[in-house]
């Protein structure tokens, strides 16, 4: 673009001085028209970055290793002011910077994913909101089956004391699972709610903060309810019920799908499948209650730094670790997964 203006303004000179070519046509000053066409003149590059200049070549592919061996958290990383003073003579503060963002991108997508072979075994749960008086919806989702337990909780706010009560009902109806995923700092996570935990042996996975994914069949779970209740609504197949009404009627949807991660079978016959379904008598799950909390404890011990973000990273690897001794769950990258398919099957390879 520059090269082309001056070269518009060699032209117009014929008639007009540079400075008024400058002030009358442009919005640029006469100095920086100046400045432009000595360096074209010159032979040198007529923008060049903003910055002191670096006295080194830029070598990137040992700054992006020195990055790689950075602590990388999900919102921040660690060591990347004394790496700079390092190599702050060969690249700039916001370069670096930039590498730094991509690289913890990189590392979040390329994260764990947990297959759960069994149904029965963990649920999810966590809250959306739906319709115009943003009323609250908990519903809960068997990771192994895809199975939405009917009904969802649907309350007009969030309350920690009837989330408790709502799980002791459910758990008393369907039996309880030995694990629950739930988020980090929410209602969900709550004194109320830890009690019926513990009063059915049933051991939490946190959310980390931050990321969401770590639970994300809840957040599968909460786009298909909507999705589906928008569906009922634009037919107006229950025009005027109440919105419980309606969730359990998208529930009910839901769970009678085929999905193609399920072999073409629905969450429904997959849930209560015996030889899917996976049950826990109350003495083996005090043992595993036992086995995995005397675990978690000698790690403790051991761990000379101990924060809250530490102490649930040692028990989401733990919880981890025994499930896979156990063969109930199947740990894979995410960068050697295929490409994201839809998971209806219905006779057409459609993709999200």
């Amino acid at each position: 673009m520059i090269p082309r203006l001056l070269e518009q303004l060699e032209q117009g000179r014929r008639e007009f001085s540079w400075q008024e070519l400058c002030e009358q046509l442009l919005p640029y000053p006469y100095s920086s028209i100046m400045r432009w066409k000595a360096r074209a003149a010159a032979g040198l590059p007529l923008i060049e970055q903003a910055g002191p200049k670096k006295k080194e070549p830029i070598n990137i592919q040992i700054i992006k290793a020195r990055i790689e061996s950075l602590d990388h958290g999900r919102r921040r990383t660690q060591g990347t002011t004394a790496l700079y003073q390092e190599i702050a003579d060969q690249i700039s503060r916001r370069d670096l910077q930039e590498l730094v963002r991509e690289e913890r991108k990189n590392r979040l997508e390329d994260m764990k994913r947990v297959q759960w072979l069994k149904a029965g075994m963990a649920w999810s749960m966590d809250t959306t909101e739906y319709g115009p008086l943003k009323t609250k919806i908990t519903p809960l989702r068997d990771l192994g089956s895809k199975y939405q337990l009917p009904p969802p909780l649907v309350e007009p706010r969030e309350n920690g004391q009837k989330i408790a009560s709502y799980l002791d009902i459910q758990f008393r109806k369907h039996g309880p699972p030995m694990f629950i995923k739930r988020d980090w700092g929410s209602p969900l996570n709550c004194a109320e709610v830890d009690a019926v935990l513990e009063n059915h042996r049933v051991l939490p996975l946190n959310s980390p903060p931050g990321y969401p994914q770590y639970n994300g069949s809840a957040e599968r779970t909460m786009q298909d309810l909507q999705a589906e209740l928008d569906r009922l609504q634009m037919e107006k197949m229950m025009a005027g019920a109440p919105l419980i009404l309606e969730a359990q009627l998208a529930t009910h949807n839901l769970n009678h799908r085929r999905l193609r991660s399920l072999n073409g079978s629905t969450p429904c016959h997959f849930h209560h499948d015996p030889k899917t379904r996976l049950w826990l008598q109350r003495p083996f799950r005090d043992r595993i209650f036992r086995e995995i909390i005397e675990q978690y404890c000698q790690i403790a011990q051991c761990m000379p730094d101990r924060n809250r973000h530490r102490m649930d990273a040692a028990w989401r690897r733990l919880v981890e670790s025994w499930l896979r001794c156990q063969g109930w769950i199947i740990v894979r990258e995410n960068s050697q997964q295929k490409p994201n398919v839809s998971t209806d099957y219905n006779g057409f390879l459609s993709q999200n």
